[in-house]
């Protein structure tokens, strides 16, 4: 096939092919074949040409495959040359979404500038020839039900077309049929998405089966109806067609009628013979033909608890049900043999009627002691519907004596009550309760009183327990084999007169629970006992527990002072009501936090803190409930710190008493002060005293050194030069004889000091310095020198000691060699007992030179006390050989006086 267009290059044609095809069918004799072809360009913009040829296509004839010649063109003569302003197609158009439309716009002379919009939007086009354009629309989408708009524009002229747009004909899904009651066939599918095309061009369904050649068409896009005939089919072949001005699609299903049957019910369910157990059910349904066989399914529903029964009959018996209990039954059926659905649910409900109350009443006492007995209050708990079996009309309850005398008092309490009480002796008694309806009575509940059981209370201790907020968790010591159950008993609003008070019981295997409730909140203290139940029906208690579900803070807030305020140290003392009811939870001490101004880190008595504003401060704990007063130590001097102290439990801080306050300086430098300054003012009152007063101190502490020269002592001495000499020496005096007894040795040492002791001597050495001549024993008779250095007091006193031992260990040493002073030769030869052929010498030993350290102190009792001379140190003139006598050690005196004590000043 081509399609061409009239040149004015002299007569010749321009053609270009459009379609090549080959179309392959089975001829039959005197048969017209037909071929259809849609054209993408409208056959009105340019003329289109046509031609045939065939061919034998059959391998029992392999020659005649040859093609024959082309047939003479056909001619569809397109419009180009009318001489009019047209556009093609120029009817009402039909595309689907996403598909493209070719247009073309003829002009009425040649090369007249044509000009193509789609939407308002203008379009480029391509020249077929010199009065034919053609614009091609791609992608096309729904614009709207009433269609979009394509047109010409020729100078002022327009001519223009109604494009409808739509969706995809959808081919349709889960086609199928079945019968309700093996009279009419009910086909259904699911259609798809809608085209949008406009009302007026709406898709068209219908239904074709092929075994008896018929076709119904559909009223609904989405089922259609087919009635079956009373001699009908078993097996049906149905073809589903779909079609709209686009687009067709079909699709098939084959089936037996009698397997695709969905049963359905007549009437609604009966319910018969209900007593307070059973229950008959009957139905009916169709299609009730009698080769089909059902199985039907039936649910009963008692408080949303199902039980499930199947059958195959159209009644049933229902048992064990719940009395005077609603129940809500319902039934479906299907076929048994081929099953396809299942019919629709037809349900009823009906109560069952009362019986006699299943079970026994939970109950439960209170013992309070009143003057000459006990007030029993009897709690019990209304029976669940499944054990009531019916309306409770009252409870009955007994009261039987256990003493000698058994006495039964019977009452009867309302039915919408749940307690009683009733004032008793001090006997014990059997109380026994019972739920009665129009049915009959329950079993009786039987407990003992005792007022036993309320006197051992006292002894018990009660434990404190921590909750949470599933509940609170107890425990509690498992007690004799005799014992039944146990029961914790508590108030869910303990500071309500009310209280509610609750118990619930436990087997004898169960030593834990966690009690819940509804009722229970945050920061509320609750209180519970724990009773064993023995066999005999008589309680006992085992525990007492409190605890929280969950601790809050205390409502209080300390009000802070301090006392005793140091440098480094302080005391707090508070008040507050933190004890007083309600506690929020267990009052376990308070948080004393320390928040200096300058950072500074947290000592090992307090514990850090972070504060969410990242505050850092320092924790005292104080676990004393009792304690008001705290010592705060370890302070800085001269610093400010604030205090907070805030009671806690379990469940944080209470509101805080707040107090800052300021450290003083620091002690140790007040007291400095307090010296320093007393002494200081005594000290220059002292000087100023001493000032005025320094002649008289002087003369007191330090009298001027005597002068020798005027010392009465000398004019009774003998002087060989001029008196005035500036030192006197022991030349210059004539000296009494001096016996010197025998020494074996006398070494010196080199250095500062002199030895006057032989080297070997290991026990003290005594020096006896005798007088001479007759009067070898008088008093007088020892020589005495005095220091001419002190004072001029020395003539006035001439008496010295007699016979004195000066051991030699105490006049070892001197200063120095300057207190040896060497005495003439001419003053040696009058000692006759002198060996002859030795020189002697005299050393004047003076008597301030030091003695020997640690010989102070070893006096001897046994001393005489020398006579007292004058106020001078008296002088001993010793000569260089000076010989030792050692006396035997009897002989010796216990103990040892040195020159210092043998001394007495003048």
């Amino acid at each position: 096939m081509w399609a061409g267009g009239e040149g004015r290059i002299g007569t010749c044609v321009l053609m270009w092919s459009v379609l090549l095809k080959n179309y392959t069918t089975t001829l039959k004799s005197n048969e017209t074949l037909q071929w259809c072809w849609h054209s993408v360009l409208p056959l009105e913009c340019t003329s289109h040409f046509v031609r045939i040829r065939s061919m034998v296509d059959d391998e029992r004839f392999p020659e005649s495959r040859i093609w024959s010649s082309w047939s003479p063109p056909v001619v569809s003569k397109g419009q180009e040359s009318s001489g009019e302003f047209h556009i093609f197609p120029n009817d009402i158009m039909y595309a689907e979404e996403d598909s493209s439309v070719t247009f073309c716009c003829i002009s009425r002379t040649d090369n007249d500038k044509i000009e193509f919009f789609y939407e308002d939007r203008y379009m480029q086009g391509i020249k077929l020839s010199s009065r034919t354009t053609m614009f091609e629309v791609k992608n096309v989408a729904f614009v709207r039900r009433q269609g979009s708009n394509a047109y010409c524009k020729l100078d002022s002229s327009i001519d223009g077309v109604v494009l409808y747009v739509g969706g995809v004909l959808e081919e349709p899904k889960d086609f199928s049929c079945q019968t309700r009651d093996l009279e009419t066939l009910n086909c259904t599918w699911h259609p798809g998405r809608d085209t949008l095309l406009p009302e007026h061009l709406p898709n068209n369904y219908s239904l074709f089966e092929w075994f008896s050649q018929k076709k119904v068409n559909c009223v609904h896009r989405n089922w259609c109806a087919w009635q079956l005939a009373p001699d009908m089919q078993d097996t049906y072949n149905f073809t589903l067609m779909a079609e709209n001005k686009l687009r067709k699609r079909r699709t098939s299903t084959f089936f037996n009628v009698n397997q695709q049957v969905q049963p359905k019910f007549v009437g609604e369910i009966s319910i018969e013979n209900v007593d307070a157990t059973e229950a008959t059910l009957r139905w009916q349904i169709i299609p009730n033909q009698k080769n089909l066989t059902f199985l039907c399914q039936i649910e009963v529903y008692d408080n949303e608890k199902g039980i499930e029964y199947n059958t195959s009959n159209s009644e049933f018996t229902l048992s064990g049900l719940q009395p005077y209990t609603a129940h809500s039954v319902r039934v479906r059926c299907c076929i048994a043999s081929h099953f396809w659905k299942w019919s629709e649910w037809n349900s009823k409900n009906f109560t069952t009627k009362e019986d006699t109350p299943s079970g026994a009443l939970n109950i439960w006492r209170i013992v309070e002691p009143v003057s000459g007995g006990y007030n029993v209050k009897i709690f019990w708990k209304p029976l669940p519907t499944f054990q009531a079996n019916g309306k409770i009309l009252n409870y009955s309850i007994a009261m039987e004596t256990l003493g000698k005398v058994p006495k039964v008092d019977i009452f009867f309490s309302d039915s919408d009550s749940n307690s009683t009480e009733k004032i008793i002796d001090e006997q014990p008694y059997q109380i026994s309760v019972a739920a009665i309806n129009s049915a009959g009575s329950s079993i009786p509940s039987v407990i003992v009183v005792s007022g036993n059981t309320e006197k051992s209370i006292q002894n018990i201790k009660e434990d404190r327990v921590n909750g949470t907020r599933d509940g609170i968790y107890l425990s509690w010591k498992p007690d004799s084999e005799e014992t039944e159950s146990y029961v914790v008993d508590w108030c869910n609003y303990p500071w309500d007169a009310i209280c509610d008070f609750q118990w619930q019981k436990f087997g004898s295997n169960i030593t834990s629970a966690i009690i819940r409730s509804a009722a229970f909140q945050s920061g509320v203290r609750y209180n519970f006992k724990i009773y064993g139940l023995s066999t005999k029906h008589e309680p006992y208690l085992l525990a007492k527990k409190t605890g929280y579900t969950q601790e809050l803070a205390l409502d209080c807030k300390p009000e802070v002072t301090v006392d005793n305020l140091a440098s480094t140290s302080l005391t707090l003392n508070w008040k507050d009501n933190c004890t007083d009811e309600p506690q929020y939870g267990f009052f376990k001490g308070y948080h004393i936090y320390k928040k200096p101004e300058v950072e500074e880190p947290c000592d090992s008595e307090t514990e850090k803190q972070v504060f969410s504003d990242n505050i850092v401060v320092c924790m005292y704990t104080v676990s004393d409930t009792k304690q008001k007063t705290f010592n705060v130590k370890k302070l800085q001097p001269n610093s400010t710190y604030s205090f907070e102290v805030k009671a806690f439990t379990g469940g944080g801080d209470s509101l805080a008493g707040i107090i800052k306050v300021t450290t003083g300086t620091h002690e140790n430098t007040n007291l400095m002060m307090t010296i320093i300054l007393p002494m200081a003012l005594f000290s220059l009152l002292l000087i100023i005293g001493l000032n005025l007063k320094i002649q008289w101190v002087k003369e007191k502490c330090f009298p001027d050194i005597p002068d020798p020269y005027k010392s009465s002592v000398l004019s009774l001495m003998k002087f060989k030069g001029n008196i005035h000499q500036a030192i006197l020496n022991t030349s210059d005096c004539i000296p009494d004889a001096i016996e010197v007894v025998n020494k074996p040795e006398i070494s010196k040492t080199q250095g500062l000091r002199t030895i006057l002791v032989g080297n070997e001597i290991t026990t003290p050495a005594y020096l006896y310095l005798l007088p001479v001549g007759k009067d070898a024993l008088d008093s007088q008779a020892c020589i005495c020198f005095e220091n001419f250095t002190y004072c001029q007091a020395a003539s006035d006193s001439g008496s010295c000691s007699q016979n004195q031992m000066i051991p030699t260990d105490q006049m070892m040493s001197v200063e120095s060699s300057e207190h040896l002073l060497k005495v003439d030769k001419d003053y040696i030869r009058p000692f006759g007992n002198t060996p002859a052929g030795e020189e002697v010498s005299l050393n004047y030993v003076s008597q301030l030179a030091p003695t020997m350290s640690g010989d102070k102190g070893n006096s001897s009792p046994n001393l005489p006390e020398p006579a007292h001379c004058s106020e001078y140190k008296m002088q001993m003139v010793i000569p260089a050989g000076l010989a030792l006598s050692f006396p035997p050690e009897g002989d010796r005196p216990i103990s040892v006086a040195s020159l210092d004590q043998l001394e007495k000043p003048c």
